[in-house]
């Protein structure tokens, strides 16, 4: 009798499925209707974003603008370094009331060292930020032109931890250096 019921309980909800995945079905769009708004692609290429921020003259320019401002700075930090090892080695000779004065007030310089290592930091990070947005605005322009010129329709960014695989006819990473060179010489 159990057997009776249970068969009837799953019938019963084989029938209801059925009516939802029917009404279901007839209250989707018709994939012709779908199809129909999507536009067919001319053609798609790839840009290696990093290559073209490496390669340029603008791009070489500004990476070494950015080393020589962080060597400056690197110097900068070694010599507060160099002091901060300095007045260590003093404190050996030192004792009592005079020897706490010197370890709070190396304590302090240290801090301030740590604090000034940080805004320098910033300061690289910002301004390398700043280069890269400038430049990515500037190659933005030229792919636009150069996918207008060549009837293309998706350019993406080639990266290695997104795009496994392209064929080398699609990427146009050369051509977008090449004119960047041209429109934005250093």
């Amino acid at each position: 009798m159990t057997s009776r019921r249970s068969h009837r309980i799953l019938r019963l909800g084989l029938i209801g499925g059925l009516c939802l995945a029917f009404s279901a079905i007839s209250a989707a769009p018709t994939a012709g209707a779908a199809t129909a708004a999507i536009k067919k692609v001319r053609g798609i290429a790839m840009v290696n974003m990093q290559t073209v921020l490496l390669e340029t003259n603008q791009g070489k320019a500004a990476r070494k603008k950015l080393e020589e401002s962080s060597n400056a700075k690197q110097k900068k930090l070694e010599k507060k370094r160099k002091k901060l090892e300095a007045d260590q080695a003093k404190l050996k000779d030192l004792a009592g009331e005079a020897l706490m004065a010197a370890q709070e007030s190396l304590q302090k310089e240290l801090l301030e060292m740590q604090n000034v290592y940080m805004t320098m930091q910033q300061e690289l990070a910002q301004q390398e930020g700043q280069v890269l947005e400038d430049m990515y605005k500037k190659c933005q322009s030229i792919v636009d032109k150069i996918a207008g010129e060549m009837e293309i329709d998706l350019v993406l960014i080639r990266d290695e931890n997104s795009v496994i695989y392209v064929d080398e006819g699609l990427d146009i990473t050369g051509l977008v250096i090449k004119r960047y060179n041209e429109k934005h010489p250093s």
